[in-house]
């Protein structure tokens, strides 16, 4: 029975210091960027985040997950007049992905055991002046979504 005890207090520790580490480390990719920042980063490693941008002119997002997931609701941010674009690399995990309906979103994904699922109109039949944004997905064993949704009002 102790050593069934001990087995247990070293798991239990051995996963809590991973979790810290892999805290730190997202804290450290995302460095001193900001979800309502035009540019920043998100990463989730060994746990989830939800994530909500307010924008007022997006232009870059980089986004890792490594065992783990991330919720991105872009539904509040405004794009740049350029456009903007969304880097996202998922490994051994998975990203939702919420942009609003009115939104051009062009899509380049290199998917190695896993799933990139697009939910939103044909660019081709929104205005010609519709924000545009620009998605680089790479996902090793995970899943990527991407949905349009109503915008949210700030």
């Amino acid at each position: 029975m102790k050593r069934l005890s001990r087995s247990l207090i070293t798991v239990i520790a051995v996963t809590t210091a991973m979790w810290l580490v892999g805290r730190e480390m997202a804290k450290r990719f995302q460095g001193d960027t900001h979800p309502d920042d035009d540019s920043f980063r998100v990463m989730a490693l060994l746990g989830g985040s939800s994530i909500a941008s307010h924008a007022a002119a997006l232009r870059s997002v980089q986004a890792k997950v490594r065992a783990g997931g991330i919720d991105l609701d872009l539904t509040g941010a405004t794009l740049s007049p350029e456009g903007a674009h969304l880097d996202i690399d998922v490994m051994a995990g998975g990203m939702e992905v919420n942009v609003p309906a009115g939104w051009r979103v062009y899509v380049v994904q290199h998917v190695q055991k896993g799933e990139v699922e697009i939910d939103v109109a044909d660019p081709e039949t929104l205005p010609t002046d519709a924000p545009i944004l620009t998605v680089q997905a790479e996902v090793r064993a995970g899943g990527v979504t991407i949905k349009a949704r109503p915008r949210v009002l700030a």
